[in-house]
């Protein structure tokens, strides 16, 4: 059997005899380069010129495990068989496509090296590829990212060429998805950075190298002490206290985060008991939780685990949750919250109103609070669209019968605007920064004697 390219570049069978074997150089699902077969004609490119000038492409669907598992692996398949018709009908005639993996694929655009004419190209690639798709009676809207790297910059041999353009489609998707990056070398350097972050957080964990500060919530109708935040800190052995944000997105996503996850939960709960213990109006104590503690059913054993082996009233335990990461999970993540939520645990929507689908997060999970975030407070006093959007948020909590607490909390004026329109729960420096638990036990001993 023999091969033979069309004039975008897509590999296929020619006439070939009953029985014959499959061809290793054809992608069998969708007539496209194999990912050895791509990258054997991409390392001919580069090799073969003193200094090449041509550019990679490398597209990845968004989201497509979660649709695959959703829709099943036979119409997961068929997406991924028009993906590549679409990608041949946006390519240049002379351009060499190939499937690089499971929902990834390359086009090499052998003409062209000009960054502005590369972006055009990957523009009119995903353009194309959001057109929805209509299967059966139901329509797929699959939306892709794109990353590009042109050469020589990106690498002088395939491996390294595929790697620049995977670098920049991670990008890509990190930055939200449905977009373009172009690789830049700096993110080989981010990329150093970033795993010796996450081995330092790694040895952080085993080495007790994490604290938990906590932050009061005040009802402004009564002055009360209502919550205290717990909020992480790492004790660097050389850094000193650092905050989350030098840390937390890389510990969100490494391989210990379901862990710290549960000494965060254990370590917060322990400190509520104290409380409880020695305070008969005892604050809710609220924990963020990561996205690896959400998958399968970990999250209500685990919850439930520490309630009833620190005897802790599920009353004394807000869990909060971005809507962003509550809306990634399915059906059985909203049964684990409706199930906690009935066994007394408060759960807050934390961040409320920086996701894409607030309203949307409000209908399909359900919650006790939202959290207007600081972003909206910091200048509700001088920005009427802030105040607008505050006084909104409000409403539909009253409306929904769900409290809203305002975090970022720093001035009287602030306080006097949030009191006036309803907000009557509030966090922020205006009544106390995040302090160790012994600071926090005499704030509380302090507003008790008030």
């Amino acid at each position: 059997m023999s091969i033979i390219t069309n004039r975008a570049g897509m590999v296929a069978r020619s006439e070939a005899k009953a029985g014959a074997p499959p061809n290793a150089d054809i992608d069998s699902l969708t007539g496209l380069a194999s990912r050895q077969a791509f990258l054997n004609t991409l390392e001919g490119r580069l090799r073969t010129e003193a200094s090449p000038r041509c550019a990679l492409l490398l597209l990845g669907i968004d989201d497509f495990r979660a649709f695959n598992d959703m829709h099943g692996h036979a119409e997961g398949d068929e997406i991924l068989r028009r993906v590549a018709r679409r990608l041949r009908d946006a390519s240049p005639r002379d351009a060499i496509l190939g499937r690089i993996g499971g929902d990834e694929f390359a086009v090499l655009l052998p003409s062209i090296a000009d960054p502005t004419l590369v972006r055009h190209v990957s523009a009119a690639i995903l353009s194309l590829q959001t057109e929805p798709h209509e299967y059966g009676n139901r329509r797929h809207h699959v939306l892709a990212s794109l990353g590009a790297c042109v050469m020589p910059a990106g690498g002088d041999n395939a491996s390294d060429a595929l790697a620049s353009a995977s670098l920049a489609l991670g990008r890509a998707k990190r930055d939200g998805g449905r977009t373009i990056r172009f690789f830049k070398p700096q993110m080989r350097t981010d990329v150093t950075t970033r795993l010796s972050l996450v081995q330092a957080l790694r040895d952080a964990y085993a080495q007790r190298q994490f604290e938990l500060l906590y932050q009061p919530q005040i009802d402004l109708r009564d002055g009360r002490v209502v919550g205290a935040e717990a909020l992480m800190r790492w004790r660097h052995p050389t850094q000193g206290l650092l905050t989350p944000a030098s840390f937390i997105d890389a510990l969100a996503a490494s391989s210990v985060a379901a862990d710290v996850g549960v000494w965060l939960l254990h370590t917060a709960c322990a400190q509520a008991r104290m409380w409880s213990l020695g305070f008969a109006d005892a604050p809710r104590v609220a924990i963020n939780l990561f996205a690896a503690q959400l998958s399968e059913s970990r999250l209500l054993t685990e919850v439930r685990h520490v309630l009833r082996e620190l005897a802790l009233a599920p009353e004394r335990l807000e869990l909060e949750i971005t809507e962003t990461i509550a809306l990634q999970q399915g059906d059985e993540f909203s049964g684990q919250l409706q199930t906690l939520r009935r066994d007394g645990v408060t759960l807050t929507c934390d961040d409320f109103g920086t996701g894409y689908a607030s309203l949307s997060f409000l209908k399909s999970f359900p919650v006790d609070r939202i959290k207007i975030d600081q972003s909206f407070i910091r200048n509700v006093t001088q920005n009427p669209v802030d105040a607008a959007i505050v006084r909104a948020m409000v409403n539909v909590g009253g409306s929904l019968g769900i409290g809203v607490v305002a975090e970022g909390v720093e001035t009287v004026e602030q306080r006097d605007f949030l009191a006036e329109n309803g907000c009557h729960e509030v966090q922020g420096y205006l009544y106390g920064r995040p302090m160790s638990a012994d600071k926090f036990t005499e704030f509380l001993q302090q507003s008790a004697a008030r």
